[in-house]
């Protein structure tokens, strides 16, 4: 058992008391994330960019969703040239944060291919209401506009209906996982529990579930991943991400002709499971710094985890999607014309040096290998056409 200080708010004391005393970290990130009231996305208080809790991509500079919008584009053209349109064409966004990066993508089409624009329609799938607000004020002017944009739960959304692309930027960090620790060479859940004198929030160790055993011991068999590492040392933990999947699949479904680009920042299995990774890689942000104790103000700070790329990998190949390839960040944005950007824009600011300097620094940041350069990009495709082939730039 092993307590660390924290700013209990009485909302969550009383959730985990209603729960018997002790919940799973499953269960406790899902709350202080999606709780409705009180949670960091559900309530909607969630800040992203430089003056927010932290930076994403689309926060940080426009030019990443012009970059990205031009392979979207690439795909979509490629879609309507080969007979894939019976049904209407979407942009479908999961979890859309404040809205900058479809506001970005429709801004691109419309300056730079409004015949195509007019057969797309902009699907957001957001489960937080709080940031469903802060999306409907980005996108005001296009909705005004009589552009088609709609929000809809994954449930709300027929099978086999999707044709188009789905995006998913800095979504599956953020899905709730299980933490699980080395006891003597035995793998236990973490769960978190109150100490009844203090009201501190407490890691706690509990039985781990069949589901959890039955996901551990594919990855072992499959991919050759050992859990716990060979000599990990007593107390070593990680996360699992036991949402993955079932996220994979609740998408594949609703998938007609389709491709899935992820965003997200990964790991090599080898890298993340290894006996030196003593706590893996969770982690709390706000006021744009990295907080340790993931006690310390839940429901006022964002948690994210990195993602496994093998695991990931095999789990949508088993589900039935296609793998197109993954890239880094940086050398997808460079494939997809960032120099010619920065030349650009040095041209179209060169009366305001500051205003230039400003968006070169952000386009560099988006290829720093030591910032956001690093993120993954995966993409997975499915067709009802096995043998269908689709150009990607992103892809060297």
């Amino acid at each position: 058992m092993n307590s660390l200080p924290a700013n209990n708010h009485e909302w969550l004391k009383r959730k985990i008391i209603k729960k018997g005393g002790i919940i799973s970290f499953h269960a406790f990130m899902n709350i202080v994330l999606n709780d409705p009231n009180n949670g960091y996305y559900g309530s909607g208080k969630a800040k992203l960019g430089s003056q927010g809790d932290f930076v994403t991509s689309p926060s940080m500079s426009e030019d990443f969703a012009f970059l990205l919008s031009k392979q979207i584009e690439e795909w979509l053209i490629q879609f309507n040239s080969r007979g894939l349109c019976d049904l209407k064409m979407s942009i479908v966004e999961f979890g859309a944060g404040d809205g900058s990066l479809i506001s970005g993508i429709i801004q691109y089409f419309f300056k730079n291919n409004k015949k195509l624009l007019k057969t797309i329609r902009i699907v957001i799938i957001e489960p937080n209401e709080g940031m469903i607000k802060k999306q409907k004020k980005k996108l005001e002017k296009y909705l005004k506009l009589g552009l088609e944009i709609v929000w809809k739960s994954l449930e709300e959304i027929k099978d086999k209906s999707l044709v188009g692309i789905i995006l998913a930027n800095e979504v599956l960090d953020a899905l709730p996982v299980e933490r699980i620790i080395n006891r003597k060479g035995k793998i236990y859940r973490q769960g978190v529990s109150l100490d009844k004198n203090s009201g501190k929030l407490m890691y706690e160790d509990i039985s781990t579930t069949k589901e959890l055993n039955k996901s551990i011991a594919i990855a072992q068999e499959k991919l050759s991943i050992s859990i716990p590492p060979k000599d990990a040392p007593e107390g070593w933990a990680t996360e699992w991400h036991i949402e993955d999947e079932i996220w994979l699949r609740s998408v594949y479904e609703k998938i007609n002709n389709g491709i899935l680009l992820i965003i997200d920042y990964a790991k090599e299995a080898k890298k993340y499971y290894s006996s030196s990774n003593i706590n893996g890689t969770l982690i709390s942000y706000k006021n744009q710094k990295i907080v340790s104790n993931l006690f310390a103000s839940p429901g006022n700070c964002d948690l994210t985890t990195h993602l496994c790329i093998e695991t990931l990998i095999h789990d949508s190949e088993t589900i039935g999607f296609k793998t197109i390839g993954f890239v880094k960040q940086g050398e997808a944005l460079l494939a997809l014309g960032l120099a010619e950007r920065l030349y650009e824009v040095k041209n179209e600011l060169k009366k305001d040096i500051s205003k230039a300097l400003s968006r070169r620094e952000a386009l560099l940041r988006l290829v720093d290998p030591l910032c956001l350069g690093d993120f993954k990009w995966f993409i997975f495709s499915k067709f009802q056409k096995e043998n269908f082939d689709i150009k990607s730039s992103c892809i060297f």
